[in-house]
């Protein structure tokens, strides 16, 4: 019997990587627990550092798929995919294409207008499964509107299923930490995201090291800083802090999660950070984030900076004061653990499972 075929869209630009971080680590999960029998593949845009790097076998567009009608559609035409996964990305027409050859169609939603783009009109009886990678206290409810649609006609309902997380185990974790030589609440991690990020002429990663530096200066803890594999300058060296281009998923949460603090912008990895209960200094790099960043800040956990590398110091330092660090941290108890890694890598293994 010939191997289900898996195909991912996520939405691919040179600035972002989140929806293919997510993506790739479904992808990864879905093969260790499928062993031989998944034919996996990936549509990507060929400007973005991580395109040739995928480790599985990719088709390279001009742009991000959404922008690409007809060679996403061709392509889906000719693999014949068992489960198409559209991350934040696809059109009506690629869903129509992917039904047409009998495919089951996931759409990843992480914002309201992202989710509302599920909920159009032209995706009737197009998605199977639409899955919402936020958590309830950081996403507004569906509208009366969109409620009515979908009761009304044959649309898939938003899960909200929290971010996409695959907790490592305390040996991962051990592994990690002496590979780096670092002692768990003893260094704070920091991320700008995918490195290729600008803000009022600068880049992002460059504002978060600086602030970095003096941030270790003053706490004397050992700062982590992931550039991101977008950035695209020699990575600067330090005595105090340690950079690096990037982490895999794993690597990365496992820092994240024993980390005193962290320094982030206000992407996927915020959710994460509070998914591992670990107390973070936030900034909005990118219009789609400042939403976000206001209900993550109405949790108490995370402490909203402008994009200012003394804002950024400033606000570190309130977090770290005594006894609100405290108090900090005994409000996590009011999160549940994040369901999105269930749900999501089971739902496609039962889509898979389904197909015959």
């Amino acid at each position: 019997m010939s191997n289900k075929r898996l195909l991912f869209i996520p939405v691919s630009s040179p600035q972002g990587i989140g929806e293919y971080m997510r993506s790739l680590l479904l992808a990864q999960s879905l093969q260790n627990e499928c062993s031989n029998t998944l034919d996996i593949h990936f549509i990507l845009n060929k400007h973005t550092a991580y395109a040739k790097s995928c480790p599985f076998n990719t088709t390279l567009l001009e742009h991000s798929p959404t922008k690409e009608l007809d060679k996403v559609c061709q392509f889906i035409t000719e693999y014949k995919p068992d489960v198409v996964i559209f991350d934040c990305a696809g059109r009506a027409a690629h869903m129509k294409a992917a039904k047409k050859v009998g495919a089951k169609v996931v759409f990843i939603s992480q914002h309201a207008k992202k989710r509302a783009k599920g909920l159009k009109l032209n995706r009737i009886n197009l998605i199977d499964s639409h899955w919402v990678v936020q958590p309830d206290y950081c996403i507004e409810p569906l509208s009366w509107a969109e409620k009515t649609k979908i009761d009304m006609f044959s649309l898939a309902m938003p899960k909200n299923v929290g971010p996409y997380i695959a907790f490592s185990s305390k040996q991962q974790t051990q592994q990690v930490l002496d590979t780096y030589k670092l002692d768990k609440k003893d260094y704070f991690i920091v991320s700008a995201g995918s490195g290729g990020h600008l803000l009022n002429g600068e880049n992002c990663a460059d504002v978060f090291f600086a602030a970095a530096e003096q941030i270790s200066s003053k706490t004397g803890l050992k700062g982590m800083v992931v550039f991101g594999a977008n950035y695209n300058k020699t990575l600067p060296t330090s005595s105090t802090v340690i950079s690096l281009t990037s982490l895999d998923n794993s690597e990365f949460l496992s820092l994240l999660e024993q980390a005193k603090f962290a320094l982030l912008s206000a992407g996927d990895t915020l959710l994460q950070a509070i998914a591992v209960n670990t107390p973070a200094v936030a900034c909005a790099i990118s219009k789609d984030q400042n939403e976000r960043l206001t209900s993550c800040e109405s949790t108490g956990v995370v402490l909203k900076a402008r994009f200012d590398k003394n804002d950024i110091i400033n606000k570190v330092e309130a977090l770290l004061i005594e006894p609100h660090f405290k108090e900090l941290l005994s409000k996590y108890s009011q999160f549940k653990n994040a369901q999105g890694y269930d749900v999501i890598t089971q739902g496609v293994k039962n889509m898979l499972l389904d197909k015959h």
